[in-house]
């Protein structure tokens, strides 16, 4: 009787282990995203947090990191650097080690430190600003930065007979578009041009699109450079349409978003704008990824999808090799493999976390964006 006990015990005993080891193999992987999901600049962070869920759907499909399904946490930062820092911090005190997001530069003022000071790593899909290059930091992107798109912008404006343009910028994403303007004079200036007149506006307060366009008409540029969102890029570009503007028009890749032709119709064909995505790409990877996403958005997706989509492959793949989920550890793998596969081709990542990718240049052409060869 006593040794029936003991071996009823034992194979009690040994259930006991066996459920908790299995429930804690079933714990999920939980990580954040951080965007601005609300406002004039949501569309990057709306797009950008539909191709995360793509990823997520698809590692968890598969069986998940080593067993384990992934769960998201997402947080609207409002494109505002307090809330950003305030979502950062509960993302933190929950427990997440581990943040796609944000997706504008103007959030790294307060995030990074934060970031850095507790050793979290965050990966993010577009924040570009050269500022945050070359730093030893738990921050890694898989976007060029904006030196690499202003010197792009700029050679294709001398391409087209331009040297003397007018600026146009966003005042709250600064690290990024007075990066790009800075760069833009520099290229221009070695070529005898330069910025003849520029202005500031702040997005979601009501800018005065049709007075800063007269400003900007009435400086007589030869070329006009908008470094703005969507939204705002298709309001301007409205506003010069009204005056008979014949000035060609350049946006940045930020405004590369589908929001740009739904906005501007009309008064955005023809303007010239750098992709980061081939539009035209035949790589089998991301024809499937294209199809999937247009089936469940009803959209074609952005750079902002394909890139958060592309951020967190990298991150899952990373996280089942190395079988950790030590911030430190995974950073360092990811710097010490260097090189990923895309969508439509390689993503290099040096020894400071920054992505090396090639531009393209577009132009819309019967409301659709057209490579221009």
């Amino acid at each position: 009787m006593n040794q029936k006990r003991i071996y009823s015990g034992l194979i009690l005993s040994i259930m006991i282990v066996l459920t908790l080891t299995s429930c804690i193999q079933q714990k999920p992987v939980t990580i954040g995203f951080v965007a601005s999901l609300t406002g004039s600049t949501s569309e990057l962070g709306v797009n950008g947090r539909n191709g995360l869920m793509m990823a997520v759907e698809e590692i968890n499909t598969t069986g998940g990191i080593n067993g384990k399904l992934v769960e998201v946490v997402v947080k609207d930062d409002q494109n505002d650097p307090d809330t950003g820092l305030a979502v950062d911090r509960e993302l933190y005190e929950d427990g997440i080690s581990f943040i796609i997001g944000h997706m504008t530069s103007s959030m790294a003022k307060l995030s990074l430190p934060f970031v850095n000071e507790n050793k979290l790593l965050m990966i993010s899909p577009t924040m570009s600003s050269y500022e945050l290059a070359n730093q030893d930091d738990h921050f890694i992107t898989v976007v060029s930065s904006n030196d690499i798109e202003a010197d792009f912008i700029a050679e294709s404006i001398l391409k087209n007979g331009g040297k003397n343009i007018a600026v146009i910028y966003e005042s709250q994403n600064r690290s990024y578009t007075e990066t790009i303007k800075a760069f833009i004079a520099s290229e221009l200036s070695v070529n005898g041009g330069g910025i003849i007149y520029e202005e500031a506006f702040q997005s979601g307060d009501n800018p005065a699109y049709l007075e800063i366009s007269n400003r900007v008409i009435n400086a007589k540029p030869d070329s006009i450079v908008i470094l703005a969102a969507s939204f705002d890029g298709a309001m301007f570009c409205q506003q010069f349409y009204k005056s008979g503007n014949q000035v060609p028009i350049y946006l940045p890749l930020w405004a590369m978003n589908n929001d740009l032709i739904l906005q501007g119709g009309d008064s955005v064909e023809g303007v010239y704008i750098p992709s980061l995505l081939d539009r035209e790409s035949q790589k089998p990877e991301y024809l499937a990824f294209e199809k999937a996403y247009l089936d469940k958005y009803s959209a074609e997706p952005t750079f902002a999808a394909t890139y958060s989509y592309e951020s967190a492959m990298i991150l899952f793949d990373t996280l089942k090799k190395a079988n950790s989920y030590d911030p430190d550890i995974i950073k360092k793998a990811i710097i010490d493999k260097g090189l990923f596969q895309g969508l439509q081709g390689g993503i290099t990542i040096d020894e400071w976390g920054d992505a090396s990718r090639s531009l393209y240049l577009y132009s819309i052409k019967n409301g659709e964006f057209k490579k221009v060869e």
